[in-house]
C-alpha cells in the first residue's frame, strides 16, 4: 500500500506541478496581453465562474475521493460504479441549472440592448456585454464536469491518467487562451478557458451510467458526506480562493483585482508542486480508515507534514526574499505595486500548504463536520474583512487580512487534529525547518540587496539554496524514515526526473 501512495503520489505531483505551471503561464500571458486592467476584469470573471462552480459542485468531488478508494479497497468495484452514477446526476443537474441562468441573464441583456457603443472600453463594461456572462456559464459548467472527471480518476486511484489528462489540458488550455487574447482580447480569454477545458467535461460525460443499486447505509454516508463537504467548500470559497476580488473591484476597480490576482498567483506557484504530493493522502487515509489502520494514519499524518515543511518552507521563504525582482520581471512593470502583497501572501502559503495535509486527514477520516464548520468561521471573518479591511486599505489590506484568516484556520485545525483526532503534528521538527528556510531567505535576499541588475536573481537561488541545504544538515531536520520515504517517491519518477531527484536528495543528506 504505501508503495501505491509514493506511486499515486508520484503522479499527482506531476500533475501538480503541470497545472501550477499551466495557470501561471496563463496569468503571465492574460496579463501581458491585455494589461493590468483586461487581466483584472478576466480573473474577476473567472472567480465567479469558479464560485457558482463550487454552488454547483454539491459536495460530488469530494465523495468521489473519499468513497471509492474505500470502496475499491474492500473489493466492491461495482458499488464504485453505481456511486459514480448516482453522484453525476445531481451534479449534472446542478451545472445545467447554472448555465440556464447565465444564458438567461445573457439574453436579457441582449434583449434590452445593454451593449456598450463600439469603441468603448469593454474592460469597464463587460458587466454589459452578454457574451461575457454566457462564457462564464459555460466555464462554470466546463469546471464542474473537468472536476468530476478529475475526482473519479483520482478516487479509482488512476493517477497515471489524471496526470496525463491534465497535461493534455494544459497545453490545450494555454493555446487557446493566447489565441483568443489576441484576437479577440477579454471575450477571447474567457472563451479560450473554456475551450481549455472540452477534454475533462467530455470525459466526465463518458462515465455515466444508467445502473444505480447502492446499499442504504452507503447512500446516507455519502450524502451526510457530501453536505457537509459542499458547505465546507463554499465556505473555503472565501477563505482560501479569491474572495477578496469581490470586495476589491466594488471598492477599488478592476486594476485592484489584477495586482491582487497577480500577487495571488505568483505566491501559488511556490506551494503548487509540494502541496500536489498530498494528492495520494486522501485516498491513503480512506484506505486506511477502512482497514482501521490507525497506527498507519498517524504515522502518514506526521511523515507527510514533516516532508511538506521541508517542501514548502524554503520554496515560500526564499520566493519571498526574491520578490521584488522577481515579479516585475515577468509580469511587468505595470504590476510593480503587486510585490509588498505577494510577499505576505506567499508567507502565509507556506503554513496553509502544509496544513493541507491535515485537511486530507481530517477528510479522510469522515470528518468533514469539522471542515464545515471551520470553514464557515473563516467565511464570516473574510466577509467582515471584505467589508472593513478591503475598501479602507485596497489590496494590501486584502493581502493582510487573509494571511491572518488563514492563520487563525490553521491554528484552529492542528487544534482539532489533535485534541479530536489523537495524532501529534511535528510542532519541534517543523520549527526546525522553518529556521533553516528563513536562513535560506536571509542569504537569497542579501543577493538581491546588493547585486544589481536581473545576474542577481540566479545568485539568490543559488545562495539560498547552499544555505539551505547547510542548515537542514545540521539541524538533522528530518528522520531518517522520511528521508527513505523520499527516496522511495524519487524512484517513482520518470527517468529524468529520477535521477535529478535523487542526486538532490543524496547532495542535501549525504546518501
Amino acid at each position: 500500500m504505501s508503495s501505491r501512495f509514493a506511486r499515486n503520489s508520484a503522479f499527482a505531483t506531476l500533475a501538480g506541478i503541470g497545472a501550477a505551471f499551466g495557470s501561471f503561464l496563463s496569468s503571465v500571458i492574460i496579463a501581458r496581453i491585455l494589461g493590468l486592467e483586461g487581466s483584472g476584469t478576466v480573473a474577476f470573471a473567472l472567480w465567479i465562474a469558479t464560485l457558482i462552480a463550487t454552488v454547483a459542485d454539491l459536495g460530488v468531488n469530494a465523495s468521489l475521493m473519499r468513497y471509492l478508494p474505500e470502496l475499491t479497497a474492500r473489493g466492491e468495484p461495482e458499488q464504485a460504479r453505481h456511486l459514480t452514477a448516482f453522484l453525476f446526476r445531481p451534479l449534472a443537474l446542478a451545472s445545467l441549472v447554472a448555465l440556464a441562468a447565465f444564458a438567461l441573464y445573457a439574453a436579457r441583456l441582449w434583449v434590452d440592448d445593454a451593449i456598450p457603443e463600439h469603441g468603448s472600453d469593454l474592460a469597464s463594461h463587460w458587466r454589459e456585454q452578454p457574451i461575457m456572462w454566457l462564457l462564464i456559464g459555460v466555464s462554470c459548467t466546463m469546471q464542474v464536469l473537468g472536476s468530476f472527471a478529475m475526482g473519479y480518476l483520482r478516487g479509482m486511484q488512476r493517477f497515471d491518467r489524471a496526470a496525463s489528462l491534465t497535461i493534455i489540458t494544459v497545453v490545450l488550455h494555454l493555446g487557446a487562451v493566447a489565441a483568443g487574447s489576441v484576437a479577440f482580447g477579454i471575450v477571447g480569454a474567457l472563451g479560450g478557458s473554456c475551450i481549455g477545458s472540452i477534454i475533462p467535461a467530455a470525459i466526465a460525460l463518458s462515465l455515466v451510467h444508467r445502473d444505480v443499486h447502492l446499499s442504504d447505509e452507503l447512500k446516507r454516508r455519502v450524502m451526510r458526506y457530501a453536505r457537509y463537504a459542499w458547505a465546507g467548500g463554499l465556505a473555503s470559497a472565501f477563505v482560501w480562493s479569491r474572495g477578496e476580488v469581490f470586495f476589491l473591484d466594488r471598492s477599488w476597480g478592476s486594476e485592484a483585482v489584477g495586482l491582487f490576482t497577480v500577487a495571488l498567483t505568483f505566491s501559488n506557484l511556490a506551494v503548487q508542486g509540494p502541496m500536489l504530493l498530498t494528492g495520494g493522502l486522501l485516498p491513503y487515509f480512506s484506505e486506511s480508515f477502512g482497514r482501521n489502520a490507525i497506527a498507519d494514519i498517524r504515522d502518514g499524518y506526521s511523515a507527510a507534514t514533516r516532508i511538506m515543511g521541508f517542501l514548502v518552507f524554503p520554496a515560500c521563504f526564499g520566493l519571498a526574499a526574491i520578490m521584488p525582482a522577481a515579479l516585475p520581471l515577468i509580469y511587468g512593470q505595470a504590476f510593480v505595486d503587486a510585490v509588498p502583497a505577494a510577499i505576505v501572501l506567499v508567507t502565509a502559503s507556506s503554513f496553509a500548504a502544509v496544513a493541507s495535509v491535515g485537511s486530507n486527514l481530517v477528510f479522510g477520516l469522515d470528518r468533514s463536520d469539522f471542515i464545515f464548520v471551520a470553514g464557515w468561521a473563516g467565511a464570516a471573518l473574510s466577509i467582515l474583512a471584505g467589508l472593513t479591511l478591503i475598501p479602507m486599505f485596497g489590496v494590501m489590506g486584502a493581502s493582510w487580512a487573509r494571511a491572518a484568516i488563514q492563520m487563525a484556520m490553521v491554528a484552529l485545525g492542528m487544534w482539532f487534529i489533535v485534541r479530536r483526532l489523537k495524532c501529534r503534528t511535528p510542532l519541534s521538527d517543523l520549527a526546525r525547518l522553518l529556521i533553516a528556510a528563513a536562513l535560506c531567505a536571509i542569504a537569497a535576499r542579501g543577493c538581491i540587496v546588493f547585486l544589481p541588475g536581473i545576474a542577481a536573481l540566479p545568485v539568490a537561488i543559488l545562495t539560498g539554496a547552499i544555505v539551505y541545504v547547510a542548515a537542514i544538515r545540521l539541524l538533522r531536520a528530518l528522520p531518517k524514515n522520511d528521508v527513505d520515504r523520499l527516496q522511495s517517491f524519487c524512484r517513482r519518477l520518470p527517468k529524468a526526473l529520477r535521477v535529478s531527484s535523487e542526486f538532490g536528495l543524496q547532495l542535501i543528506f549525504g546518501r
